[in-house]
């Protein structure tokens, strides 16, 4: 039966659909995940010639109730996901617009869905929409489903522009993996799992490090909950924020919180995964998000979860000092000296020692305040560092770390090692 709907394909085309096909793709695997799949599928035909003949998602969630098609497929810039305002990785919709990306490279797109209906029978029946009628959508009459798993098989037929070299490209499987890696690992316990032709995607050469701690955190009555976390550092950037990332006894997110990294200005990648029996007592219909950014108000307010979040904070604080200290500060400084910011200075020895003193103080202040420093203007470093010159010229050398920790607050082995260099 064919269904007009209350959108025009202008109004489509203007609405910010994806310009390239490897973010297309990526609305249709999110599409999955949203519906509760464990597993998305892509299989894609070609030719001799490399001309793709259909490219197809299927994935193992609960399929399109046919009750809810005028609210799915019958708005547009609407859906049912926009309804939670719950922060939860398992619902990345956008608001409807995934469903018409097909349009990009292909002029047909057919969903085959089952899903569980209220007497729990499994109803099966077909949704159609063509490139050129995006204003309305067929849907076929419901028959008993011969397989009695729910789930959705999208496919993409009429395929154009695309062959199936992009699809097999380093590239796409790369764009793949920074995408949905940080998800996959999020569930791996639950076996998430996206495959291209039957091989898994991979997504471990991203991690750059992993580290597995365990705490134990006593609250008001003694009682202490154990935590194991799950610290990564990712290569690059990844398809989410930097989160704490809440996970229950069995496993399973209930919530997620940005981190305090996330406006750096040096790559400092990372994901932290948090799972304790601590949670269980959450879920993500209880749990109350804010349209601030802020988590749970009633978890917030528990004290161990507060000794939770004071050890997270020193924990990425160390990692991210860490990974300044061996990786970043050579190349901010590198990149600071081609800026030409330090005085000038003669041959003479007692110049170059003064030279030596300010670069090894630019190297810690760097590590300190790595977001100072990669933002500054030069000429307010220029001038700074020109002042700490001027001290180390007098008697006032000894007042240079107290000057400093009146402009950038210092950590105490960040404070001992100016000390050291300065009393050198």
């Amino acid at each position: 039966m064919k269904n007009n709907t209350n959108i025009t394909n202008a109004s489509i085309e203007s609405a910010g659909l994806p310009k390239d096909y490897k973010n297309a793709i990526a609305e249709y695997i999110w599409n999955g995940f949203d519906a509760k799949a464990t597993q998305v599928a892509i299989r894609f035909e070609s030719n001799e010639l490399g001309y793709l003949q259909q490219i197809s998602f299927e994935d193992n969630g609960e399929g399109i109730d046919h009750s809810t098609l005028n609210r799915s497929f019958g708005n547009f810039l609407d859906s049912i996901k926009r309804n939670s305002l719950k922060r939860s990785s398992y619902t990345r919709g956008k608001k409807g617009k995934g469903r018409f990306s097909f349009s990009l490279f292909a002029t047909r797109a057919t969903w085959k869905t089952r899903y569980r209906d209220v007497s729990a029978a499994v109803r099966a029946y077909d949704i159609i929409i063509d490139r050129h009628q995006k204003e309305t959508y067929e849907d076929s009459f419901q028959v008993e489903a011969t397989d009695q798993q729910p789930g959705t098989t999208l496919l993409l037929e009429g395929i154009f522009g695309l062959d199936a070299a992009y699809l097999t490209s380093d590239a796409f499987h790369h764009f793949l993996a920074q995408e949905f890696g940080w998800f996959l690992f999020l569930n791996k316990e639950q076996n998430f799992e996206i495959t291209l032709n039957g091989k898994p995607l991979s997504y471990q050469q991203l991690i750059a490090e992993n580290e597995i701690v365990k705490w134990d955190i006593a609250g008001d009555d003694e009682h202490a909950y154990s935590f194991t976390v799950n610290y990564i550092r990712w290569k690059e950037n990844i398809g989410d924020r930097y989160y704490y990332y809440f996970l229950n006894a069995h496993k399973t997110e209930i919530a997620k919180e940005l981190t305090s990294f996330n406006n750096n200005a040096i790559d400092f990648h990372h994901s932290v995964y948090i799972q304790s029996a601590f949670f269980n007592g959450f879920d993500q219909e209880t749990v109350e998000i804010s349209r601030d950014e802020n988590l749970f108000s009633s978890l917030h307010q528990h004290l161990v979860f507060k000794k939770l979040n004071s050890e997270l904070r020193s924990l990425l604080d160390r990692k991210q000092k860490k990974f300044v200290r061996e990786e970043v500060a050579e190349n901010m400084l590198t990149d600071l000296l081609n800026k030409h910011i330090l005085p000038t200075y003669t041959e003479r020895p007692s110049d170059q020692q003064r030279k030596t003193t300010l670069l090894l103080l630019l190297k810690e202040l760097c590590i300190a305040e790595p977001k100072v420093f990669a933002s500054m203007k030069s000429d307010y470093i220029k001038a700074y560092l020109g002042f700490i010159d001027l001290l180390l010229q007098t008697e006032k050398r000894s007042r240079i770390l107290e000057v400093i920790e009146q402009t950038l607050p210092l950590a105490e082995k960040e404070r001992m090692h100016i000390a050291a260099i300065l009393s050198t």
